[in-house]
């Protein structure tokens, strides 16, 4: 039997596994992740698709967990980041429920159209304005008054 040539298949770890969500969970690119574990960024994607979808998520609930578990051990400062969240939390909701979010509870009502837009110029009537607006002391001077008597 000959041997196999090239480099081995790549096999994802549990390790590495949490490695990745971690790095999902604090925002980093999947090119920094690759680096990271030592692959390409098509492997990454192709052995940890769970992961990079769901890892900040993941995450983010056991740091909520870890929260919960410090603000009934009387840990006040994990009560403060709890009470902050779950106001932003609810505020979210309520806009919302205003319609402006898009989500299943209802419509999505898009927001009021911004003032139209100046038309787009060129460099030279940007420049040609410009010169034109000038003022106080490199202003161009009005034309003399010739007084003129002719008699």
């Amino acid at each position: 039997m000959a041997a196999r040539r090239g480099r081995p298949a790549f096999k994802p770890t549990l390790a590495l596994r949490r490695t990745v969500e971690q790095l999902v969970s604090v925002g980093e690119s999947h090119e920094s992740v690759a680096r990271a574990v030592g692959c390409s960024r098509e492997t990454l994607e192709k052995h940890f698709v769970d992961e990079l979808a769901t890892g900040a998520s993941r995450k983010r609930r056991e740091v909520v967990d870890l929260l919960y578990k410090s603000a009934r051990a009387g840990n006040v400062s994990a009560i403060k980041k709890l009470e902050e969240m779950t106001g932003a939390a609810s505020a979210a909701e309520g806009v919302r429920s205003r319609g402006w979010g898009g989500d299943a509870s209802g419509p999505a009502v898009t927001e009021p159209a911004a003032e139209a837009r100046p038309e787009k110029l060129g460099k030279k009537e940007e420049q040609q304005r410009a010169a034109e607006q000038v003022g106080g002391k490199y202003a161009v001077p009005s034309a003399p008054k010739l007084v003129v008597v002719n008699e």
